[in-house]
């Protein structure tokens, strides 16, 4: 007798070891990361992980709830671009999220050393080593519908619009959290989820929901 769902003749093909390992990763890298972004904590499973590499898988969860303006791209098959400005601090870390997809788009992560080199680019880590020329760089970008990311005190007050908090605990663990400038991130077109808000540790301008 056959089961529903299955045409007559047709074998079941069984996963391989490697793709049923592989399958088991992505979804604990899946469960790790809505952790860190919507509770803030480190499980079991994340420990594994380095600071960079969870920080990385953060800038890849946030681009899941936030909406770009279809003129951010240049057709439908054009790539999701992340891309970091300055001194990398991630290293062989933000290889954890190449070659995923977000939104039925191929992520790709860019170097850029000046902010004249951006070009495409949807989510932008703006390093520690550019913080002297924030103002410049944002400038340059305030056309754009480009989230621009730090971890650096006081971005959101100069019109960043998503700054990491990451906080070590007395247990040893790291939880990182993050604010949001909501103002900043309309002048910018992107829509982000009230759901990302929720958990923001602030959002400044939090009235830009209204308006």
């Amino acid at each position: 007798m056959n089961r529903p769902g299955r045409k007559r003749g047709e074998k079941r093909v069984a996963a391989s070891p490697g793709r049923l390992k592989l399958l088991k990763r992505l979804l604990a890298i899946g469960v790790m990361v809505s952790a860190i972004v919507f509770a803030g904590t480190t499980t079991a499973e994340d420990a594994k992980y380095t600071s960079s590499q969870r920080k990385a898988l953060i800038l890849y969860c946030f681009a899941k709830y936030i909406e770009w303006p279809k003129s951010a791209f240049a057709d439908d098959s054009a790539p999701f671009v992340i891309g970091v400005l300055g001194n990398d601090p991630f290293g062989k870390d933000i290889d954890i999220i190449r070659g995923k997809t977000i939104k039925g788009r191929t992520l790709v992560v860019t170097n850029f050393s000046t902010a004249d080199e951006l070009t495409a680019c949807h989510v932008l880590f703006i390093s520690s080593s550019e913080m002297q020329k924030l103002p410049q760089i944002l400038k340059r970008l305030e056309k754009s519908s480009i989230l621009t990311t730090a971890e650096a005190q006081g971005f959101i007050e100069r019109d960043g619009i998503i700054n990491l908090l990451p906080e070590r605990q007395t247990d040893g663990t790291e939880t990182v959290g993050f604010e949001v400038n909501l103002l900043a991130a309309q002048k910018a077109n992107l829509k982000l989820d009230t759901q990302l808000l929720s958990r923001a540790k602030r959002v400044k301008n939090k009235s830009a929901l209204s308006s």
